[in-house]
């Protein structure tokens, strides 16, 4: 019905960074590109009438601008290795 593969939804100049099953990974990962200034968005296609968390009815997607794409793979990257840099400048510590 759905098929095997599910793929991000093509959206002119955006470019799918991170999918998820789960709304708060999202919600997650887009706060902290943010705070890498990082403009991200979410698409959710979590239908809520079901509660599942497999298939193309739980997928919840983040989206960066195609400028961007470069920053927010390395950004994920460290996220995902744990290696978080201290992005905060010197005057605000």
């Amino acid at each position: 019905m759905f098929g095997n593969d599910p793929k991000a939804s093509e959206i002119k100049n955006w470019t799918c960074v991170f999918e998820t099953g789960q709304s708060f990974e999202a919600e997650m990962m887009k706060n902290f590109l943010s705070d890498r200034n990082i403009r991200a968005e979410i698409l959710s296609k979590k239908d809520s009438a079901y509660s599942v968390n497999h298939s193309q009815l739980s997928l919840v997607y983040v989206y960066v601008p195609d400028e961007l794409v470069e920053k927010a793979n390395a950004a994920i990257k460290e996220f995902e290795d744990g290696e978080l840099l201290d992005e905060t400048p010197e005057d605000d510590q």
